[in-house]
This record gives C-alpha cells, structure tokens and sequence, in this order.
C-alpha cells in the first residue's frame, strides 16, 4: 500500500520533475532550479490573505486604503460597499487580481502605490470587471506590466502607469480595452534600443493608439544606446529607416546624438553582407553611416564613390568580394572624409599609394584601413612605395601582418609580410625585372633632346669665341 501511494506521488511530480531536469541541462543548474522553486513558491502562496497581520486598512465613505496588506476584517466574505480601492506598500512579490474581483466586486479605480517589491501579477481582469480606472505607480521592480491583465476589460476607460521603472509594453495593453480614453506613461524608464517598443513607429500619428496616450510627446527613453533621447523622435526615426531599407539589406539604427539645436541626429547601419549581391544597393536610408557588404560579389566600387546617396557614410567595409582596383578612390569627396575602409579577401594587386597617402593626411575622421588577404604585386616597381605606406601609417593600417606577398615559386617572397621584406629580395637583379612605364620613357627621350640642345649650344658658344663667325642658325633667322 505504502509503494503504491509512492508511485502515485511519483506520477503527479513527474512533469515538474521532468521540467527541472531540462532547465538543469540548459544551464546553470542552481540559479534555474532556485529561480524554478521561487516561481512555484509565488503562484502558490499569492495570496490576497497572505499578509493580514502586517496591514492596516482605514475606510471612509466607498474607499478603502490598506497599507502593508489587507487585515482580516477585509477578507471574508464580499465587501459591496467598496468603490475605491487604493493599496500601498504591497509587502509581497505578487498581487493576485482575480482574488481581488471576489472580495471587492464592485471596485471602480484601483490604485496600487509604492510596491517596491512587487514583480509579478498572478490571474487577470475579466470582461466583468467594473473597473474603469487604474493607477501603478512606484513599482521599482516591475519592468513590464502584462498585457493580457488589462486587455480583456470592458469598461476600462483610464491607465496611469506614471512613476513606475517600465522598460517595455505590449501593444495590446492599450489596444485592447474598447472604451480606453487615457494612458499615461511618463517618468518611466522605456528601453528603445531592443525592439520591445518599435511596434509604437508603425502606429500613425492619428491612429487609436497615439490619441489615447496623452503623455506620448513627453516619454523618454532612458536605457543603452538612446538614454535621454525623447522616444516620439526615436520611433519616428526607426520608421523611416524601416521604410527607406534597401531590399535585401537589413537596416538599424545603432546610435543617436543631439546637435548644438537639440536635433536627433540618426546614426544607421545597413547590413547587405552575404546577399550575393553584385552591385550595392543603389539607396541607402538617410544618415547611413555604416555600410556592410562583405562575402558578396562586388567587383568595382565606382557606384559606391559615385552615389550621392553615400556621400556621408562613414565605414565601408567590402570584405571578401571580387574588386581588383581602387583607383576611383583617388580625387573622390569620400575619400577625405571616410572613417573606415575595409578591403579585406579581395583580388587588389596593387593601390594608387600616392591618392592613398595624401587621403590618409588631410583626413581628420579617419580610424583604420583594412586591405589583409589580397595577391598584392610584390615587385621593385610597387613594394618599396607600398611598404613606406604601411610604415608610416602602421597606426592607420592595422592588419600589416595579413598584407602579404601572394603564393611563389620563391621561397623568399612567398607569402611574405610586405611590411618587413627586405627590399633587396625584390629589387634584385636576378628577381623580378622592374617595368619601363611610359612616363619614364617620355622623360628619357626629354632627357635625350636636353642633352643635345645643351651640347650644340657650348659647341656653338666656342665656335663663336674662337672665329667670330655666328651659328648656322643664327645667321638664317631675321
């Protein structure tokens, strides 16, 4: 009889047994397992009763304010009379709403003030319910208040969740209840940089949503990237660069500043890498200022410097691709202004050092140049210039030990770092012969001509010294 009733003890724990284990697997098995028996503590032992020796309730007329809990007196039975329920200092980490309908059925305008330790609601307002007011204020451990508490009541017609620490809501908090006129929402501490809140940029300005909170121009966002930020002129912003994104491109807005006037200045990035793409995208939202096309297949950057649409962005990375020249860059506005550059894994043999080194000067903005893992021409003609590039700007150019000499029968030269190989293994005789190009050709004839303009004139000079007699030339002219 005594293993029988084991075995069903067994049976009934088996599920909570079974959930233990797996959150055991997923992680840190003490955190999860005390977390898992606080919950279960909590939604067993939230209870309106919980707390009647710590309260103290004082009625007048149809209000009732409890403080430190309910006492006794107030939960037995049904009390008809109240109209007006006001609770301060909830000692407990959970208020249970569906007991609150049993004992106070007729309530209008609840209010729950300073529970500075309450978490969590246990049940929800039915349809039922009669009342049309409600105020949270001062809650400082409650980050979200949950959506279906509210949703489903009918004659909701105001929510102040003023003063309280809300990092996130739920559209359907204030959609929801049909005759809600107002929801107030300031001095609470909305996070807008992690999504919880972007359903608010795709709301109209006249929509149901923006009518009924009344304070919606005075939120502020008050977490990580946009901390003091009004919210109404970050949702606007996250709007226009949903809509403005390029297809396939995935866009966000990764920070936000204020000019000397007090504007919100957008800082965006669009994300197109690994979309195949052959050409980049030939729009960008305004205020782009990163723009990600690694491990496509780009092979020139002309669009890119010739697109008035990129005239303000700042870091360009075109990792991994297929360009196999820059010579775009030189003379461009871009490449005065430009904060990063990343030409990494592409086929570039050789980069306009001069148009480079004169950027790399005037540019006050800059902050690295990426060009590792290219075939670069290791040659007497382009390493000794390339190489005085990387020296002088090592601090500018910071993946030297990547920028290598492409794969050779030399053994010398194979993948060695450009940066540190001896200019004498390139230049040697017997290595690689150093290209005539034409302007060097043009200056030797010009040399050529020099020398026998210079040479005629002192043998016509002597000529004239010695009998007189003035050059050919000279004697046929008028």
């Amino acid at each position: 009889m005594i293993k029988r009733n084991f075995i069903e003890k067994v049976k009934m724990k088996l599920p909570e047994i079974v959930t233990l284990l797996l959150l055991v697997q997923l992680g840190d098995p003490t955190s999860i397992v005390q977390q898992r028996r606080n919950n279960l503590f909590i939604s067993r032992t939230c209870s309106l009763a919980e707390y009647t020796r710590k309260g103290n309730c004082i009625q007048e007329h149809g209000r009732l304010l409890c403080r430190g809990g309910f006492t006794s007196e107030w939960m037995k039975g049904v009390n008809y009379e109240i109209k007006h329920l006001k609770v301060v200092s909830w000692p407990g980490e959970c208020f249970n709403v569906a007991r609150l309908r049993h004992h106070f059925p007729e309530i209008q305008y609840l209010e729950l003030i300073n529970c500075t330790v309450l978490t969590m609601f246990k049940g929800r307002f039915e349809e039922s319910s009669k009342i049309e007011k409600i105020g949270l204020h001062g809650l400082t451990s409650l980050w979200e208040v949950p959506a279906e508490l509210v949703s489903g009541m009918r004659k909701l017609r105001e929510l102040d969740l003023r003063g309280n620490v809300l990092r996130h809501m739920q559209a359907a908090m204030i959609k929801g209840p049909p005759l809600l006129e107002k929801v107030h929402l300031s001095n609470n501490k909305w996070d807008c940089s992690d999504g919880g809140l972007d359903w608010l940029a795709i709301e109209q300005d006249n929509s149901t949503v923006r009518r009924r909170i009344v304070d919606y121009y005075r939120l502020i966002c008050n977490q990580r990237l946009y901390k003091g930020k009004p919210l109404h002129k970050v949702m606007d912003i996250i709007k226009m660069v949903r809509r403005t994104c390029p297809a396939p491109c995935a866009c966000a807005m990764t920070h936000v500043v204020s000019d000397r006037e007090g504007a919100v200045i957008p800082m965006i990035t669009v994300d197109c890498s690994n979309r195949r793409l052959e050409v980049p995208p030939a729009t960008l939202p305004p205020g782009t200022t990163t723009l990600r096309l690694e491990n496509n297949k780009i092979n020139t950057i002309r669009m890119i410097i010739q697109n008035p649409h990129y005239k303000k962005l700042a870091d360009l990375y075109l990792d991994n691709n297929s360009i196999s020249a820059v010579k775009e860059l030189e003379g461009s506005e871009w490449f005065g202004t430009f904060r990063v550059l990343s030409l990494r894994g592409n086929m570039l043999k050789q980069i306009p050092v001069y148009a480079f080194d004169k950027a790399i000067q005037v540019n006050n903005n800059i902050m690295h140049v990426m060009l590792g893992h290219n075939p670069w021409r290791c040659d007497c003609h382009f390493i000794p210039r390339f190489q005085s590039l990387l020296h002088k700007y090592k601090r500018v150019i910071r993946d030297q030990p990547d920028i290598r000499c492409p794969k050779s029968e030399d053994k010398s030269t194979s993948y060695a770092q450009i940066s540190t190989i001896s200019l004498g293994l390139v230049c040697s005789n017997g290595h690689v012969n150093m290209p005539i190009s034409y302007i060097n050709i043009v200056n030797i004839i010009l040399i050529f001509f020099i020398v026998i303009i210079v040479s005629r004139f002192l043998y016509d000079w002597h000529m004239f010294k010695r009998t007189g007699k003035l050059p050919w030339l000279s004697s046929v002219l008028p």
